[in-house]
C-alpha cells in the first residue's frame, strides 16, 4: 500500500510536511502519485490566498508495509 506525501516551503517560514487525514492508502504507486499531484496543485495554489509566498514544494508516495 502506498500513501501520499506534500512539503511545501513557504519564504520565511518552516516547512510542512502534510499527509491526508485520514490516512488513505493506495493500491498502486502511480494511483498515489496522481491524487497526491492534485492535491500538491491545491494546496501551492491555495498559499498565496492566505498571503504565503511558496518557495519550494514537492510531494511523492511512500510505500508502507502494515497498515493495519
Amino acid at each position: 500500500m502506498w500513501k501520499a506525501i506534500i512539503v511545501v516551503c513557504a519564504l520565511g517560514n518552516p516547512c510542512i510536511i502534510m499527509e491526508e487525514d485520514p490516512m488513505r492508502y493506495y493500491n498502486s504507486k502511480s494511483e498515489c502519485m496522481a491524487n497526491a499531484s492534485t492535491k500538491h496543485d491545491l494546496i501551492v495554489d491555495a498559499y498565496p490566498i492566505y498571503g504565503y509566498s511558496v518557495e519550494k514544494s514537492s510531494f511523492t508516495c511512500e510505500l508502507v508495509e502494515n497498515t493495519l
